[in-house]
């Protein structure tokens, strides 16, 4: 399994409305194939911008199956104007490099 963080930029004034849309629009995301998790993160710096991340069963899953799926279109058009910029996204492991690390 990997997982997408994809840092999100919300139109100030907008967060609870984005809130109310992201979560109306998860299960669409979570219906999307190869999709694991969905979770939701507020920045504690700054107002605004939030961490999207993404369970996905490949990377394949997200960047290729994804956005050829039904589900793509539809997801981005219930959160996309809200975004002040373009997100940032990247893809990580989900195990730890080393156990114990620290």
């Amino acid at each position: 399994m990997i997982y997408e963080y994809a840092y999100l930029y919300i139109t100030r004034g907008r967060e609870a409305e984005f809130e109310r849309a992201l979560v109306a629009a998860s299960p669409i995301l979570r219906s999307a194939e190869g999709c694991r998790s969905v979770d939701l993160y507020r920045d504690v710096e700054a107002e605004g911008p939030y961490l999207l991340r993404v369970g996905w069963a490949s990377l394949e899953d997200h960047v290729e199956k994804f956005p050829k799926s039904k589900q793509a279109p539809e997801f981005a058009a219930a959160i996309e104007h809200f975004f002040d910029r373009e997100p940032t996204l990247r893809h990580f492991d989900s195990q730890p490099v080393g156990a114990g690390i620290g």
